[in-house]
């Protein structure tokens, strides 16, 4: 007789998607999706691209226009534009976002060499 693998309830828990909350009143749902990841990774591994659109273009994937164009106008500090990217980015690999920032500090030690 075959195998039966039954992951229904896997894929259904796994089908909740993350949220960021900006603050008291933004909250936004990541889209985690492998499509957007796809696209996320083509972004973040495109070196034309420069810094700042690159990280505009990761936010409008992953959160949508209206919440891009909300942080943007908030005029936030630079490391926080990078938290709100690390946050994308460990929910897209399903990691904490401490481990993200440990692999963000060793990705940013390789291009200090």
């Amino acid at each position: 007789m075959a195998r039966v693998y039954d992951i229904v309830d896997k894929i259904t828990n796994g089908n909740a998607k993350p949220t960021i909350k900006i603050d008291a009143d933004h909250e936004y749902t990541i889209n985690n999706s492998k499509n957007t990841g796809v696209v996320i990774k083509a972004l973040s591994e495109d070196k034309q691209a420069e810094d700042f659109e690159r990280m505009d273009k990761i936010i409008q994937a992953a959160l949508g226009k209206e919440a891009l164009d909300y942080i943007n106008s908030l005029e936030l500090a630079m490391p926080n534009y990078n938290t709100i990217v690390n946050v994308i980015m460990a929910a897209i690999s399903d990691i904490s976002l401490e481990e993200m920032e440990e692999l963000a500090k060793k990705e940013a030690k390789k291009f200090r060499k």
